[in-house]
């Protein structure tokens, strides 16, 4: 069984479309090569596959057509709305186990759901040296997390500037595996932020609506606890979310339409 869902959605942002298909048993959840073929087969940005584990949880793994993906933050909120919807799971909170993490994902009501995800730890570098000559523009206060295949967050002067930042993507993939979140809050208010996400080493150059990065935002902009930032992804046809620190965790706030 299997639902299509847009997900990171306003009046101004279109954000983006996942699938969601729920695996018949683990063998099948298993099934590395069978998964990725529905990926492939279903031509959109993510597909996330869920098995039931039992009490409430289940398993879920995410792919793209180029393989599988470590975490995707829209197609998690769509596999709840799923699981809601479609399967008519009646609890208030799902929780979603993978390889990496557990995620919980609370429905709020009207098509609004909040997904808990562990914070991020950023640190100061000075390995984005080698790779700032291959930028139309200069990246400032630039942080990356702890694994070397994780992130690099750094920041613009405003808007316009995040706009036109531009890269070679084939010289930038040989120097690093780690993705790249680049953000401003210049012409919003204080609680709002401005970003863009970028991993051209594991397909596309841009992602469209990036879920993953709300640790991240919160981490590096070090928003205050119990704070709602409006969060605007400016990728070619947009993406909006709310975020709040937590203790623990990052609170992902947003939309899921059928």
């Amino acid at each position: 069984m299997c639902g299509l869902r847009r997900v990171f959605c306003s009046d101004s942002y279109m954000g983006n479309l996942a699938f969601v298909a729920k695996c018949d048993g683990h063998g099948e959840f298993r099934d590395t090569q069978y998964l990725h073929r529905i990926a492939i087969a279903n031509k959109v940005a993510a597909t996330a596959f869920v098995v039931h584990y039992g009490n409430g949880s289940y398993g879920i793994r995410w792919f793209s057509s180029y393989g599988e993906i470590q975490f995707c933050g829209h197609a998690t909120l769509a596999a709840a709305d799923v699981l809601t919807c479609d399967f008519e799971v009646e609890q208030d909170e799902i929780i979603f186990k993978s390889s990496h993490q557990i995620i919980r994902v609370f429905n709020e009501g009207e098509n609004l759901y909040a997904m808990y995800l562990p914070s991020a730890r950023l640190k100061m570098t000075a390995n984005f040296l080698q790779i700032s000559p291959f930028f139309n523009q200069t990246l400032s206060h630039v942080k990356q997390t702890e694994p070397s295949d994780g992130y690099f967050v750094a920041q613009v002067a405003d808007k316009q500037s995040l706009i036109e930042l531009n890269f070679d993507a084939k010289k930038y993939s040989k120097c690093t595996r780690r993705a790249l979140l680049v953000s401003t809050n210049d012409g919003l208010d204080s609680n709002g932020l401005y970003f863009r996400y970028f991993a051209p080493q594991y397909g596309s150059k841009e992602d469209q609506a990036t879920g993953s990065a709300a640790p991240l935002l919160a981490s590096f902009w070090k928003i205050p606890q119990n704070t709602l930032f409006n969060c605007y992804q400016l990728s070619l046809n947009g993406a909006f979310y709310q975020i709040c620190k937590k203790a623990q965790h990052t609170c992902v706030k947003a939309t899921v339409i059928k």
